[in-house]
């Protein structure tokens, strides 16, 4: 395990205090279980330029095996990139 320090609210700290009192647990595993969760609880946003490989990928895929690709993909990059 890895050691980190986090600033957080009065009333974080109270309700982490009472969850640990009520589980019977030590406020760091208590605190590591709110944060797992909520990691998986939120979703990781893509940013654009993700989301336009992914859909440069898309159009390769289309491709894969034939050995060729749309004749003006060097020339319409930004086209086939960021274009809906």
């Amino acid at each position: 395990m890895l050691r980190t320090n986090v600033y957080i609210t009065e009333d974080q700290e109270r309700e982490l205090n009472l969850r640990a009192v009520i589980t019977q647990k030590p406020k760091a595993e208590v605190l590591r279980a709110v944060i797992s969760k909520g990691l998986k609880a939120t979703p990781i946003q893509k940013s654009s330029s993700t989301r336009a490989f992914m859909k440069l990928a898309r159009v390769a895929q289309r491709f894969k095996g034939k050995g060729t690709a749309p004749k003006d993909l060097s020339g319409n990059l930004d086209k086939y990139t960021w274009d809906e």
